[in-house]
């Protein structure tokens, strides 16, 4: 007999078959309309009015939705379906190879059987087989003999007003005229049974009354399936989340060979399978639909073409329900779940790229709060810690679909004009600090303005897209972003592009850069003139060419003046002294810092640029010997440096102060050497600012040696060397620097190591020794050759000298591990002992 569609009746028919065409006749409605409206096929509904069989509990309700019967109407209508009051144990679900869920699985069987918890939620986003692992559940559950287990499948069901009756009925209720809860205490009493309901999200306001049965029945246990949480009392939740990569991919290979019995993987094959699931974000709805693509296409070309999801996320088998046949049928099920307002929130976030933090959302879309807890409640939007602040982020698909229904509303232009606003302007008045996962939104929001708004992108935001990217240590990517954008239509995108590209130590691409800029910009255009002829002669600076970077400052100096910007004219002047620094007048320097410190403080600068201008006079301060000085400033700059967000500059800033303190105040200086730890840790290296923050380790463990931990000073500096000896800039003379300030606490203990350190610097020198490392020299040079005598230490010194950068970086590294140096008879395979 078929059971699909209801019990066997007798071939006699039913009082059930005369009251469904009655009522289908006065409700005006032809079989086929009924049948739609109920969700059932047409060959059933036949079937019932002809008397050949009765409804299973759970359609006779959706045909008396569809009718619209209600009291005693709906009482008989009911009655009529079960003609007998014996429960009925319903049929588990079939399963298709549960993959990846063994942990939840063991979970829940633990929770079921040892009563733990009697009303348990499994939850997840759409895709995630929170259904497959109810449905295994249930039948591993059907194997047990002290247990009863009914499952419900809700899916169809919209009416709140239903769930207590289909409850009584799933549980084997018969017709009474008790409420529902009371039927169902009634006849389970202390019975041991499990209830597992599929597909709840849609009836919560209808989980008080369902999470009301385990409390009045003892031995029930409900188990629920819902995209969100029933936010009830005693209630526990199961999360499901994406699989494990390794599960993914044997669920795509699983999948991928009942589409294609042939498919077989190799090397490539499984990175494409590795990417094609990340890209999905694991889940297994959205694998199993991929995987059917293997019929016409090998897992690389997928891959390529998973930019766009939603569209070949699709075919399902044709046996499952609509959400499993597509993905996007599967999020636009869930959207139907929630408010307008929700709805409207959710296309908006479609226009942030990336996620978006909370506090800045609220500044873009207004008051959004309760919405969004809807959406992160049914799982579309995560949220994430993001430094002190909330994230929202959307999974890639999900993402997709909102932006398509941005585009869709009319608003995208209006939602896209407001974030471009929000992130341009909270950089350009510093108002708002952002961190490295905005930077999706600040891209967006630079092509945004250059296509729609160019005069966002004036010299202000141009220098704050500096700051940002310098911050938190994303060089390359600004200096990509802003050569792009500017072209030649926007010189002061150039120049800042430039700016960033000399930060990351490619100086032959900002001097070009520059003199793009300087050709594209008009004569009147003093601002962008200044900026390019100040970043060429910064260039000249760090090429060791003092002379041109001298010519292009004065010139730069001549256009700031007629710009009357006296924040550029801070910045020119700041450049200067890093030529006078170069060739070794650190006291004229100082006053060029003293100068532009003064003009910065007139235009009103940000933190950032005062606190760069107030870390360099520190810097220059030590480099005098004037410790005091030295250690006041930095104290002043750490601040400014840290509220604009930069606090790898800020690192350096403490650092500096740790090297001036070491001699007159340890236990400061050991101070000063945990802040720059802790300020290290929280930067943002990487991409071009590893060279800063080399620099920083170099002179941190100079600190660290001198407070006495010598084995994790040499670690670090040879660390360091490995970033700074790539360069063939200025980092080389702070490696030189690095080395002879270490020889000062070297030299006592060891000073035929001493003496190679102090030539390997001198070979690495390329501008004059500053006051403060030359005290440190001539002391090691005093001790070390004293006790080595004047040949063996020259002879030790031209070792040092002799060596390449590797030679010198593996010798240091020796030097973490020995506690002696030792001479052989081949200078390369120089170690210490």
């Amino acid at each position: 007999m078929n059971f699909r569609y209801g019990r066997p009746v007798p071939p006699e028919g039913s009082a059930f078959a005369e009251l469904l065409r009655r009522h289908r006749a006065n409700a005006a409605l032809s079989q086929v309309e009924l049948a739609k409206l109920s969700g059932i096929s047409d060959r059933a509904l036949r079937d019932l009015e002809q008397g050949r069989r009765v409804p299973r509990s759970q359609s006779a309700r959706l045909m008396a939705t569809a009718l619209k019967l209600t009291g005693d109407d709906l009482t008989a209508f009911l009655a009529a379906a079960h003609p007998r009051s014996a429960p009925v144990r319903s049929a588990p679900p079939s399963t298709d190879g549960l993959v990846g869920r063994t942990g939840e699985l063991r979970s829940l069987l633990d929770l079921v059987l040892q009563a733990r918890h009697r009303l348990i939620s499994i939850t997840g986003p759409a895709g995630a087989g929170k259904s497959r692992l109810a449905a295994e559940l249930a039948v591993l559950l059907h194997g047990r003999t002290d247990l009863v287990v009914s499952t419900l499948d809700l899916s169809a069901v919209t009416d709140v007003a239903l769930v207590g009756d289909l409850v009584a009925d799933a549980l084997g209720c018969g017709p009474s005229r008790l409420a529902p809860p009371d039927r169902v205490a009634a006849h389970l009493r202390d019975r041991r049974v499990v209830l597992v309901v599929d597909r709840f999200e849609q009836l919560v306001d209808a989980a008080a009354e369902l999470a009301a049965l385990p409390r009045r029945c003892p031995g029930l246990t409900v188990v629920v399936t819902s995209q969100r949480p029933l936010r009830v009392r005693d209630e526990r939740v199961v999360a499901l989340a994406g699989l494990p990569p390794e599960t993914a991919a044997e669920l795509f290979v699983r999948r991928a060979l009942l589409a294609s019995p042939e498919f077989a993987v190799d090397q490539d094959t499984a990175a494409a399978i590795e990417t094609i699931c990340r890209k999905v974000d694991h889940l297994p709805l959205a694998i199993e639909l991929a995987a059917g693509w293997v019929r016409l296409m090998r897992p690389a070309d997928l891959a390529e073409r998973l930019t766009h999801r939603l569209r070949y996320l699709t075919d399902g088998a044709r046996d499952l329900p609509a959400r499993h046949r597509s993905l996007r049928t599967a999020i636009e099920s869930t959207l139907d779940l929630v408010s307008v307002g929700a709805r409207a929130t959710f296309g908006r976030l479609g226009g942030f790229d990336g996620g978006v933090r909370l506090d800045d959302l609220e500044s873009v879309l207004g008051r959004c709060l309760t919405e969004l807890t809807e959406l992160v409640d049914i799982n579309l939007v995560r949220i994430t810690p993001d430094g002190g602040s909330s994230r929202c982020t959307l999974p890639d698909t999900v993402a997709e679909l909102a932006g398509e229904q941005l585009r869709a509303s009319g608003e995208r232009d209006d939602v896209r004009r407001r974030i471009a606003s929000h992130y341009l302007g909270g950089l350009r008045d510093g108002s708002t600090v952002f961190g490295p996962l905005d930077a999706a939104n600040i891209r967006a929001s630079v092509r945004w303005a250059v296509s729609e708004d160019p005069a966002r992108l004036d010299a202000d935001t141009a220098m704050a897209l500096v700051r940002y990217y310098e911050s938190t240590g994303r060089l390359g990517e600004g200096a990509e972003l802003l050569s792009q954008a500017g072209a030649d239509d926007f010189p002061v995108l150039l120049v800042r592009a430039g700016q960033l590209a000399a930060l990351r130590g490619d100086l032959e691409g900002a001097a070009e850069t520059a003199r793009r800029a300087l050709a594209a910009a008009a004569e009147t255009d003093y601002s962008t003139r200044t900026a390019a002829l100040s970043l060429l002669g910064l260039v000249a600076v760090e090429q060791g060419k003092p002379r041109a970077a001298m010519t292009h400052l004065r010139t730069a100096l001549v256009a700031a003046r007629r710009s009357g910007d006296d924040a550029m004219l801070g910045r020119v002047l700041n450049n200067f002294s890093s030529v006078f620094a170069e060739i070794g007048r650190p006291g004229d320097a100082f006053r060029q810092l003293e100068a532009a410190l003064a003009a910065k403080k007139r235009a009103g600068t940000g933190p950032v640029d005062l606190g760069r201008t107030v870390f360099n006079l520190a810097f220059l301060a030590l480099d005098l010997g004037d410790t005091a000085t030295a250690v006041s400033r930095a104290g002043e700059a750490v601040p400014l440096l840290t509220t604009g967000g930069h606090t790898l500059l800020a690192a350096f800033a403490e650092c500096t102060a740790a090297l001036a303190l070491l001699g007159e105040d340890p236990a400061a200086a050991a101070a000063a050497l945990r802040r720059t730890d802790l300020l290290l840790a929280h930067s943002s290296g990487g991409n071009g600012n590893d060279r800063v923050e080399a620099t920083v380790h170099l002179r941190a463990s100079v600190v660290r040696h001198g407070l006495g931990d010598a084995k994790a000073a040499w670690r670090e500096l040879a660390a360091a060397l490995r970033i700074s000896l790539s360069h063939t800039t200025r980092d080389r003379d702070a490696v030189a620097e690095a080395l002879e300030l270490h020889t000062r606490y070297l030299c006592a203990h060891d000073p035929a190591a001493a003496t190679v350190l102090l030539g390997a610097s001198d070979r690495l020198r390329r501008k004059k020794i500053t006051p403060f490392a030359t005290a440190a020299r001539d002391h090691s040079v005093a001790v070390a050759s004293a006790v080595l005598g004047h040949d063996r230490w020259a002879e030790h010194f031209e070792i040092g000298r002799a060596f390449d950068d590797a030679t010198l970086t593996a010798f240091v590294d020796g030097l973490a591990g020995q506690s002696a140096y030792r001479q052989t008879t081949s200078p390369p395979a120089m170690s210490a002992t």
